[in-house]
C-alpha cells in the first residue's frame, strides 16, 4: 500500500515539474495556431529526370485559391485546371485544405506511362482537441508500359484496381507501388492526406493530390484569417 501511494506522490510531482517547465507530453502537443497545405502533384524522383516543385501549392496562413490551367513540366503533364485551396479562422481555431485535379499523366522514362482522373484530396480540422479528417480520391488509373523493342509486341495497358478506404497499397509491375487515399497524423494532430503516393521502383516519390491540416485551440485574441 506504500509503495503504491510513493509511486502515485512521484507521478504526480513529476507531472507538476513538468509543467512548471513547459514540458508538454507528445500526446498533449498542439499547434500554436491552425494551418494548412494543399497541391495537387510534387515529384523528386529517377536522379531529377522526374522533378516537379509543389503545384499549384496554397498555404495558411494567408490562405486562398491557386489555380494553374495546363502543365508540362518534367515527366509530368496536363492540360486540365489544377486547384489547390487552404483556409482558416485562427480565432476559431480551424483550418481546410483541399487538392483537385481532372486528369494527369506521369511519364517515367524507360518505364512507362500512368494516367490517372478524378484527382481529389481534402481535409478538415476543427479546433484542437478536436480530430481532423479527410479524403483521398483517384477515379482511375492505368499505366502503360513502355514499348519493348522490335519484335517484341507493346505491352497491354494495366487497369489498377482501387480499393475503397485509407492506405491502399498497390504493386504495379514495372512502375513500383502506389498508395491510394494515404493518410498520417503527426504529433500534433497535423493530417496529411494524399490522394495517390507513387514510390518508383528506384525508391523515389511523386505525390497526386496532396491536402495538409491541423486545429489549435480557439484564440479570443487572434484575428480572423482568409475563410472560403
Amino acid at each position: 500500500m506504500h509503495l503504491r501511494i510513493g509511486l502515485r506522490a512521484l507521478g504526480m510531482t513529476a507531472a507538476l515539474l513538468g509543467t512548471a517547465l513547459g514540458v508538454v507530453a507528445p500526446s498533449q502537443a498542439a499547434n500554436a495556431s491552425p494551418q494548412a497545405e494543399a497541391y495537387v502533384v510534387s515529384a523528386d524522383a529517377l536522379a531529377g529526370l522526374v522533378k516537379v516543385d509543389p503545384t499549384p501549392d496554397s498555404k495558411f496562413p494567408p490562405g486562398g485559391t491557386q489555380t494553374v490551367v495546363g502543365l508540362n513540366v518534367g515527366s509530368i503533364a496536363t492540360d486540365a485546371a489544377l486547384t489547390a485551396t487552404t483556409a482558416g479562422d485562427a480565432k476559431a481555431g480551424t483550418a481546410s485544405a483541399s487538392a483537385t485535379g481532372d486528369h494527369l499523366t506521369l511519364n517515367v522514362p524507360l518505364v512507362g506511362t500512368l494516367v490517372v482522373t478524378g484527382v481529389k484530396a481534402t481535409c478538415d480540422a476543427p479546433a484542437a482537441p478536436g480530430t481532423a479528417t479527410g479524403d483521398g480520391i483517384i477515379a482511375t488509373a492505368v499505366f502503360t508500359p513502355v514499348a519493348p523493342a522490335p519484335p517484341l509486341p507493346p505491352l497491354p495497358p494495366v487497369t489498377i484496381t482501387i480499393t475503397p478506404g485509407k492506405n491502399q497499397a498497390v504493386t504495379v509491375q514495372g512502375l513500383g507501388a502506389i498508395v491510394f487515399n494515404k493518410q498520417s497524423t503527426d504529433k500534433d494532430g497535423n493530417l496529411t492526406v494524399e490522394a495517390a503516393d507513387v514510390t518508383l521502383a528506384g525508391g523515389q516519390e511523386v505525390v497526386l493530390g496532396y491536402a495538409m491540416c491541423g486545429g489549435a485551440a480557439p484564440s479570443s485574441n487572434a484575428p480572423m484569417r482568409h475563410t472560403r
